[in-house]
Parts: C-alpha cells; sequence; structure tokens
C-alpha cells in the first residue's frame, strides 16, 4: 500500500486546490487561482503516469527509487504552486496599486465638480473646459505624478476663493498646464 502513496496524494490534492480557488472570494481573485488547478490536475496526471509507467515496474529492494522519483515530482509540483501562488500576489499588488491611483485622479475631479457648484456663471465657463480635459485624462497615476496630482488639488481647492474672472482663468490655465506636465510624465513612465 505505501506505494501509492504518491498517487494517494495526487488524488487528495484535487479537492483541497479546488476548495483553495472557488471557497469564498470573488470572481477575480478566483480568476488568477485558476493556473493553480491546472498545475494540480498536471501533477496528478504526470504523478498517475510516472507510477504505472515506471516505479511500479521498479523491484521491491530498489523501491527507494520509486519513491524518489514521485518525491522529485512531488517537490517539482510544490515549487510550481508556490511560484503561482506568489505571482498571484504580486499581481493583485499591482492592481490595488492601479485602483488607488485611479481613485486619487477621480477624487480630482470630484473635487471640481464640488467646486463648479460654489462659483459664478461667468466662471463656469473655465470650469466647464477643465472638467472636460481632466474627464478625458488618463486617470492611472504613476507614482512621478505624485507631485502635479497634489498642486492640482491645491490649485482646485484655492478656485471657489477666487471671485474676480481673469484671476479664475489664469488659476484654471495653471492647473492645465500641470495636467499637460502630468500627461507627458506619465506618458513616459508608461512609454
Amino acid at each position: 500500500m505505501t506505494r501509492y502513496i504518491f498517487c494517494v496524494i495526487a488524488v487528495l490534492v484535487q479537492p483541497l486546490f479546488v476548495w483553495y480557488v472557488y471557497h469564498k472570494q470573488d470572481k477575480r481573485e478566483a480568476a488568477l487561482k485558476i493556473p493553480m488547478i491546472g498545475c494540480s490536475v498536471l501533477y496528478l496526471v504526470v504523478q498517475v503516469y510516472a507510477f504505472f509507467k515506471l516505479c511500479i515496474k521498479i523491484p521491491g529492494k530498489y523501491g527507494i527509487f520509486s519513491y524518489l522519483i514521485q518525491a522529485v515530482i512531488l517537490a517539482v509540483f510544490i515549487a510550481l504552486e508556490l511560484a503561482l501562488s506568489g505571482s498571484n500576489k504580486y499581481i493583485k499588488k499591482v492592481q490595488e496599486n492601479e485602483q488607488n491611483s485611479i481613485r486619487d485622479f477621480k477624487n480630482l475631479i470630484k473635487e471640481l465638480e464640488i467646486c463648479r457648484l460654489d462659483i459664478s456663471e461667468e466662471n463656469k465657463k473655465y470650469i466647464d473646459k477643465l472638467y472636460e480635459k481632466m474627464r478625458y485624462s488618463n486617470p492611472v497615476s504613476s507614482p512621478e505624478v505624485s507631485q502635479e496630482n497634489e498642486k492640482i488639488h491645491k490649485l482646485i481647492a484655492e478656485l471657489p476663493g477666487i471671485t474676480e474672472s481673469s484671476q479664475f482663468g489664469a488659476k484654471c490655465l495653471e492647473i492645465e498646464k500641470q495636467l499637460d506636465i502630468r500627461k507627458i510624465k506619465n506618458t513616459k513612465e508608461q512609454g
């Protein structure tokens, strides 16, 4: 019976990985873990094939070689699964960082929309032009544009206190300039 221990392990691993992938998580996380199930099925196939084609034919006094071959197959499987798990964590981290950078820029757009409520009709044309430019800008912010995002935030915060139309227009142009700088830095970072 001990000759079959690695085959039993290969069979028992299958439901564990299915449970790990699909138990209480959203679809995106489960989708990232699908290759782990594929790897476990591959392990099952390789393990059973190696056992029945090679290991079962090894005579009893050389049985240690059978265990050694199967242990190597198990070790390779474990290394692959750990590598997949590590890559999934890295992908998840990158996605979270991207979502946070998008959220930061969307908050700037919300600030501009709120600012629009407290200004005169004369100044709304400047805000509307700025709003359209921001709406169609790339919301993903690379780390290099954090200064520009902060400057844009400060400039938007100054807008409600400006009543004169020419000063208001100049401040909006300054924000547009920061948006252009942000776009250039984002393009160089991603390019």
